[in-house]
């Protein structure tokens, strides 16, 4: 009606008078009121349009005043009153935050001083059970490392009068010794166990046992640093079971070496002996040195010639030289081996055995013992070790090469000692010095009586013009060399190889194998000079044969590089054969 107020620019002061007015038109005025809506009739039909659009509108706003203002009202007032509530709570918070952060500033104030005592101070029980109750291994040594920091924490406020303690600091101190007691006492019961485990009844690798004790070597560290005594104590108890351990060991290994089967070496094995001329009578001819043993010198069964000959080349028997395969023969092995060896692989693998276990015994004592730095001290240990050791070796050499005949195994066992005098200078065996020392003593004056009664057994060469039985020889012992000649060249080039066989430059001439070649050289020449007269020409002879000799020399050393000098004794024998050629030669 507001609307149709602008519109008509009336003003219906009373319209229920209006409308009851209108109830009672007459129906041509309801007609002309009706055709007034027409839109037909209308000047402008635009405001009827609006007109409805604005009731529309007029009972959306009376909708939304009636339905959505109410409840958005209580709404409102609710969500007021609870921002009220938490703006009074807020403020609460706010008092009592400021309230414990004074509170906290004053706890920090005072706590400062205190913290750093209680940390410093403070045992860790689960660290505390571990040392107690724990396993001995390498977890278990993080127990001594943290007891050790607090024995350098405790020590700083015990030595200190400007800190003061809490009143139990006494008690404290007291649970840090017994620590200390629980570690040593572990310790100790740790390695006397494993000491132990060395004399059981089931053999247990002592390998095993030092790797077990290597992994925890701090606590013999603990033990000295501790109780020196006590770590005295049980340097020395591990020092007499390995001696007894290793004294053990090489006993049964011993034993396993002499079950080898080594090849008879006895006194038909002789320069002269499996000629023509000495065949039918070898027994007779060459008898026994009155300094080797008799047992020995009885001959266990005929020995071809084939077997002499054979002898007298040592060219296989030298790789146990030059070898780089160094593994030591195990026992087990060596009970069940039916090949027949000569003396030198029972010595070599014995002495390597001695030398392996020596460094690896050395190498234990310096890491877990602690001394490293006193180099004294731990080779006096392994001596002390190892002392029983050496004298059974010593004596299993003493036995191996006391009924032989085999200059050549006695002399490649001296040369296998001074390969070993080498290794263990390497590796710093002082301690195998004197040892190695004394096994040449021993191979040495054998090595001498093995070359005296090669010398007595060249002087008994019956004194004969017997030629080598050589392809494309002819029946002449002028232009064929002797068969002894052909024997002594085999013989004298193996000495001379075994002669040069060193691992570094020595002086040849204060060896007595120098003087021994030259002295069986001079002994063979004598025979050579007695067999040469019995011929008709005796320069022509002494000629072939000595050219003979000089050629085997020479074809010794054919195939070394030009570079490397010849060495002193194999040049000097090749000049001497070069200078009897000559000048048997221009005699004849």
């Amino acid at each position: 009606m507001e609307a149709l107020e602008n519109v008509l620019g009336v003003k219906f002061d009373n319209l229920d008078a209006f409308d009851e007015a209108s109830r009672s038109w007459t129906d041509s005025e309801k007609a002309y009121l009706a055709n007034c809506h027409d839109q037909r009739f209308q000047a402008n039909n635009s405001l009827w349009k609006e007109l409805d659009i604005l009731k529309e509108k007029h009972k959306k706003v009376q909708m939304t005043l009636n339905d959505v203002i109410p409840p958005l009202r209580e709404y409102i007032e609710s969500f007021n009153q609870q921002l009220t509530d938490f703006t009074s709570d807020l403020g609460f918070i706010r008092n009592k935050s400021s309230e414990l952060k004074s509170l906290l500033e004053y706890n920090s104030t005072k706590l400062a001083n205190v913290s750093p005592l209680v940390n410093d101070l403070m045992l860790s029980p689960s660290v505390i059970n571990d040392i107690v109750h724990g396993k001995v291994n390498e977890p278990w040594l993080d127990g001594i490392a943290y007891l050790k920091d607090k024995q350098q924490i405790y020590a700083k406020y015990l030595n200190s009068d400007e800190i003061a303690v809490p009143k139990d600091f006494d008690r404290l101190c007291e649970v840090l010794e017994y620590l200390k007691a629980m570690i040593l006492e572990k310790s100790r019961r740790f390695v006397v166990h494993q000491i132990k485990l060395l004399r059981s009844h089931q053999p247990i690798p002592s390998q095993q046992i030092q790797k077990k004790l290597i992994e925890v070597k701090e606590i013999f560290q603990f033990i000295v640093e501790n109780d020196h005594s006590l770590a005295l104590e049980l340097r020395q108890a591990y020092a007499y079971s390995m001696r007894w351990y290793y004294k053990a060991y090489f006993a049964r290994y011993i034993r396993s070496l002499t079950i080898l089967q080594f090849k008879s070496i006895d006194s038909q094995y002789a320069l002269g002996n499996g000629l023509s001329n000495t065949s039918i009578n070898r027994s007779t001819t060459f008898g026994i040195s009155n300094y080797l043993t008799a047992s020995y010198g009885r001959s266990a069964g005929t020995i071809t010639d084939e077997s002499i000959q054979e002898y007298f080349q040592v060219d296989k028997r030298i790789s146990l030289l030059t070898q780089e395969d160094n593994t030591v023969m195990v026992s087990q092995i060596a009970e069940n081996n039916t090949m027949q060896n000569y003396i030198e692989i029972g010595y070599k693998n014995l002495n390597l055995a001695i030398l392996d276990n020596c460094r690896v015994e050395l190498e234990f004592v310096k890491t877990f013992f602690q001394l490293s730095a006193n180099e004294e001290e731990s080779l006096g240990l392994v001596e002390q070790i190892f002392q029983n050791t050496f004298n059974e070796a010593l004596e299993y050499t003493r036995q191996l090469i006391q009924h032989t005949y085999d200059l050549f195994g006695v002399l490649i066992n001296i040369r296998v000692t001074q390969q070993l005098q080498l290794e263990s200078e390497k590796h710093h065996l002082t301690v195998m010095k004197d040892y190695l020392d004394t096994q040449l003593m021993i191979l040495w004056p054998k090595l001498q009586q093995l070359v005296d009664f090669q010398c007595e057994s060249l002087r008994k060469v019956p004194i004969t013009t017997s030629i080598a039985k050589l392809y494309g020889s002819q029946e002449d012992p002028l232009t064929t060399p002797h068969e002894l000649t052909v024997q002594f060249s085999r013989f004298l080039t193996s000495l001379l190889k075994l002669a040069t066989t060193h691992e570094k430059q020595v002086d040849e001439r204060s060896e007595p194998l120098y003087n021994s070649i030259i002295r069986i050289r001079n002994d063979f020449e004598t025979v050579m000079t007695k067999c040469s007269k019995k011929s008709k020409s005796p320069e022509r002879m002494l000629a072939t044969n000595y050219m003979y000799l000089y050629n085997a020399i020479q074809h010794m050393h054919i195939h070394e590089p030009d570079s490397e000098p010849l060495p002193l004794i194999v040049k000097e024998t090749e000049d001497h054969c070069k200078a009897l050629v000559e000048a048997f030669s221009k005699v004849t």
